[in-house]
């Protein structure tokens, strides 16, 4: 099983974060985009694990639910990873990111724990809007409004990450706690 975990976001964020990517789309010569329902902001990469520890896993979450707070996040802006001339592209967090940093460090230290996970790539707070992206003009600057409204960060969820009959990656949430409870 592929695992990660991830906070989900309400329709009225996805909507948002579709329009942003229908404006890199519009500037795009192509690009791998996120699905609609797989938009989400990831703590932390886990990789693949046997089913027999997804338990661990919500556990990990029961011990961050605890010693967790909710706290509201901005999103806006887009800016992207490079990888020669293909992009990763995002929006990212405006408000709050450490808030964000704060809370990723607890879950790992939570999970380093509870469990043994090779990679560990460093956290940076952005949701993927599309990967493989190459532009027609990458000095032309995309300017995008943020999100006008603040995000609680008040729920995280241990994911699965497959692809369904037809190859289209999909994101499941398998458990979900709510922070400060």
């Amino acid at each position: 099983m592929r695992l990660f975990f991830a906070i989900n976001f309400d329709e009225k964020v996805k909507d948002y974060l579709s329009e942003v990517q229908a404006i890199v789309r519009s500037s795009a010569l192509k690009g791998n985009y996120t699905l609609y329902d797989n938009f989400h902001l990831t703590l932390r990469f886990l990789g693949e694990f046997p089913e027999s520890d997804v338990d661990i896993f919500c556990d990990c979450l029961d011990e961050l639910a605890t010693s967790a707070k909710p706290f509201k996040i901005k999103i806006g802006d887009i800016g992207s990873f490079n990888r020669k001339d293909k992009h990763i592209v995002y929006v990212d967090v405006l408000e709050n990111k450490e808030d964000l940093y704060k809370l990723a460090k607890k879950l790992n230290e939570i999970i380093d724990n509870h469990i043994e996970v090779e990679d560990k790539p460093p956290f940076k707070p952005h949701i993927t809007l599309g990967r493989e992206v190459v532009f027609r003009n990458t000095l032309e600057p995309l300017n995008v409004l943020p999100y006008p409204y603040p995000i609680l960060v008040d729920e995280v969820s241990l994911m699965l990450s497959s692809r369904n009959k037809h190859n289209v990656l999909t994101y499941k949430p398998l458990y979900t706690v709510k922070l400060g409870e």
